[in-house]
């Protein structure tokens, strides 16, 4: 692979984000040309639909819209008059009283995949940016797994007094979500008896629905105050901008949130504007293309060198591998190309202590994408901490640059303990500062990468059912967990390996 470098650094940038692609080992004009190539003849008029809200989701047959929920379709559109800030200030500012009238101080966000993957990363990286910092103080938790096991962690440090649950869920039915919901009102009620409270008590003061079905909201008990809905047409995986968000309210402010989106906007109007060469999304979109078709690489490692993307690993495999890992078009005709690739990785600084021996000197190919915050703002500090913290902050920057062009040109050596193959191609978005209005251009060129790729590989981005048959299963394999009959009267019989493990359970 080639390793030759620029002379001149290749970069886009988008209100203080830079997207460097210098380690790309292509030209811009190579860019354009296989632009003009990969690009679609309707890609114009499909990336006008989705901006606009009417791109349609064919398998489901509605349109897409969570761009809108960034602009004109916002759940802050009525400012602090929206039912989303007013429960949102409310809960921030001590003024919502649990049934016993106690304050709230904790809410636990239920949900899973997009209603958890989204908030949890932008309330982790956000936090510090709260400007409504309140007297009260409010701690939100996040629980997903339906194995309980965070349940377990976060249920001895709450108080049923005290604590509001965020139920979100599209359909408002995941049997994931559901499972720790129902899990919560056992210790709910149990905790509450003492005080002759019952379980409509704790569903009118400590419940709070997030959906797209209010119907079933009402029919579960929560009152109409205290429902928030957002679209059929916004998809799980991108509705963090819609009512979705709410934990991210919670937990950085009303303010924080609204300037997330003003971001995500821009990041929307430059994705319209430029030409593919100076153009974030499609940059990431076609360059990564050309690394799966032409380069034959399978798998993307992203690696942030700034703890409060911890999450953002996590949140882009769902984002890129759910919306593109499919073997088939939109209109459910089998595809014999490669299409979205493997996404992978971890916090930069802990993974050179990890994994990073394997991509400097491991067989596998691979690409990567780095993120690195340049500066950051640390004035709660004293001056001689607030220095030591910059310190910190630049020896962070100097690794990742260090890494990234290691891994892009190599060092040769005839001692192959000191040999670095290189020519690993890679990016990366430096943020002159982490903002609330970065972070959202961030998430939404990586949106928009997604969809274009999607779009040139003929797929459905706004789908998921290959989940499905697994569920199905699933449901079968509980009812024989269940049965302690397995291998005598029950109907239900897999193989061998699962029917002595399912016995392990009984015995």
């Amino acid at each position: 692979m080639r390793k030759d470098l620029p002379e001149v650094a290749l970069q886009a940038t988008c209100n203080g984000l830079i997207y460097d692609w210098s380690y790309q080992f292509l030209t811009p004009e190579a860019v354009e040309e296989y632009a003009n190539k990969r690009l679609p003849k309707n890609f114009d008029e499909a990336r006008k639909q989705l901006l606009n809200g009417t791109y349609l989701n064919i398998s489901e047959n509605r349109e897409v819209s969570h761009v809108l929920a960034r602009g004109r379709h916002s759940v802050l559109n009525d400012g602090d008059h929206s039912k989303f800030a007013k429960i949102a200030r409310k809960l921030r500012s001590g003024q919502w009283l649990g049934s016993t009238g106690k304050p709230i101080q904790h809410v636990v966000n239920i949900g899973v995949g997009g209603s958890d993957l989204g908030p949890l990363m932008a309330s982790f990286a956000l936090k510090e940016f709260a400007t409504d910092i309140q007297k009260h103080h409010l701690e939100t938790h996040f629980v997903s797994s339906m194995d309980g096991g965070q349940l377990y962690a976060v249920l001895p440090v709450v108080d049923p007094e005290t604590t509001v649950f965020i139920i979100t869920s599209k359909s408002f039915g995941t049997i994931d979500t559901f499972a720790n919901v129902d899990t919560v009102k056992i210790w709910a009620q149990e905790g509450l008896q003492k005080h002759e409270k019952t379980l409509q008590d704790w569903m009118e003061h400590h419940v709070i629905g997030i959906s797209a079905n209010t119907q079933k909201m009402t029919d579960y008990g929560i009152p109409p105050a205290h429902q928030l809905t957002f679209p059929e047409s916004i998809g799980g995986r991108f509705s963090m901008w819609s009512a979705i968000g709410l934990a991210i309210a919670t937990s950085c402010g009303v303010q924080v949130f609204q300037r997330m989106l003003e971001g995500a906007r821009m990041m929307d109007e430059h994705f319209a504007t430029q030409k593919p060469s100076e153009n974030i999304p499609l940059l990431m979109a076609l360059l990564g293309i050309y690394n799966r078709e032409e380069r034959h690489i399978n798998n993307l490692a992203v690696l942030p060198y700034d703890g409060r993307f911890r999450h953002l690993p996590s949140y882009l495999q769902q984002l890129d591998m759910e919306s593109n890992g499919k073997q088939y078009t939109a209109d459910g005709q089998a595809l014999n190309q490669p299409t979205g690739p493997i996404i992978w990785g971890g916090f930069g600084p802990n993974g050179q202590h990890a994994f990073f021996q394997h991509l400097h000197q491991g067989y596998d190919s691979f690409t990567a994408d780095f993120v690195v915050v340049l500066h950051r703002d640390t004035k709660r500090f004293s001056d001689n901490v607030t220095n030591s913290l910059k310190s910190q902050q630049h020896l962070s920057v100097a690794n990742c640059l260090a890494h990234r062009r290691l891994m892009a040109v190599g060092q040769s050596s005839d001692n192959p303990a000191n040999h670095y193959p290189g020519g690993h191609p890679n990016s990366l978005f430096a943020l002159k500062e982490l903002t609330p209005e970065s972070f959202g251009a961030i998430i939404a060129a990586y949106e928009h990468k997604v969809f274009t790729q999607g779009v040139v590989w003929g797929l459905n981005s706004f789908d998921q059912p290959g989940v499905e048959l697994g569920k199905e299963i699933a449901k079968d394999t509980y009812k024989a967990v269940l049965d302690k009959k397995l291998g005598e009267n029950s109907n239900v019989l897999f193989d061998a390996s699962t029917d002595a493990l399912i016995q392990w359970v009984h015995d």
